[in-house]
C-alpha cells in the first residue's frame, strides 16, 4: 500500500489518518459492532466494504467514534473536505485498518475465509 502524507500505518495494527488531528483507525470489537448493527452487514461482508465508498466513509466514522464521540458523519465529511483528504486515502486508510482486523499476520497465500480458518464460518 502506498502511504501519503495523510496517513501513517503503523506496526501491524496502528493505522492513523491526519484530518484536524491524527485519528486513529482501528476495527475494535466495540466499532465492528457498532457497524454491523447500523448496516445489518455480517463480519463476512466487511472486507468487501473497500468497494464502496459510502460504506467505508461509514466505517471509518464507527472507527473514528472511538476517541471522539460526538463525531457525526457529517461532520466526518467537513474534516475531509477541509483537509484535503483524496478519496485514495480513504480507501488506504479504511483498507490498512481491514487488513489490520481480519488478517492473521501470517503470508500464507491461500484463499480460505478467515471465519471458516478461525472455526466460526460455514463451509460451502
Amino acid at each position: 500500500m502506498e502511504t501519503t502524507d495523510k496517513i501513517k500505518t503503523e506496526g501491524n495494527d496502528l493505522v492513523i489518518i491526519n484530518l484536524d488531528r491524527p485519528r486513529e483507525v482501528k476495527l475494535s470489537h466495540k466499532v465492528l459492532k457498532r457497524y454491523c448493527a447500523l448496516t445489518g452487514k455480517t463480519l463476512r461482508e466487511i472486507p468487501g466494504v473497500a468497494t464502496d465508498y459510502v460504506e467505508m466513509t461509514r466505517l471509518l466514522w464507527c472507527a473514528l467514534l472511538r476517541e471522539d464521540p460526538e463525531l457525526t458523519p457529517e461532520r466526518l465529511d467537513d474534516l475531509l473536505e477541509r483537509h484535503d483528504v483524496m478519496p485514495m486515502t480513504v480507501i488506504e486508510a479504511v483498507g490498512a485498518a481491514i487488513k489490520a482486523a481480519f488478517d492473521d499476520g501470517e503470508d500464507d497465500q491461500t484463499d480460505e475465509d478467515p471465519l471458516i480458518a478461525a472455526g466460526i464460518g460455514e463451509t460451502a
